[in-house]
């Protein structure tokens, strides 16, 4: 999994350790994290510096680099002017304009369903009753 971090000097041992400041999802997004701090010994990387770092299951390194390349690349893809236009939030607002649509029709569905559901049960139930009153 690979995790923002920030390079950092460990002020007892004065050892550099990483401080983990978000890890990316299994959907590609990012969410923020515990700021877990792990130790390494990797003394290439200056103190203050972001780096992407990969992590094993026991969060031993297995990999980490700079992350400016990563941070200008979410910069380009997000934020640059013209890439949100207002003919994407146009676009992206008719799309959960339909999805709303699509969900309110289920929606509906769903309750004629069940109405149609209730209606058969009670129609069984008072045949039953007029079965039970003809056995009598």
């Amino acid at each position: 999994m690979r995790h923002l971090a920030q390079v950092q000097i460990n002020p007892l041992t004065g050892h550099q350790q990483l401080l983990i400041l978000a890890h990316e999802q299994e959907d590609g997004s990012w969410e923020l994290g515990d700021r877990l701090e792990i130790s390494f010994e990797l003394g290439s990387f200056a103190v203050g510096m972001l780096v992407i770092v990969k992590l094993s299951e026991e969060n031993k390194i297995i990999s980490i680099h700079n992350a400016t390349d990563w941070l200008l690349d979410v910069v380009k893809q997000h934020f640059a002017k013209g890439v949100i236009t207002p003919d994407f939030l146009l676009k992206e607002q008719a799309k959960i304009e339909t999805w709303r649509q699509e969900i309110t029709s289920q929606s509906q569905d769903l309750t004629r369903r069940q109405l149609e559901i209730e209606t058969r049960r009670e129609q069984l139930e008072e045949l039953e009753k007029k079965l039970a009153n003809q056995d009598c």
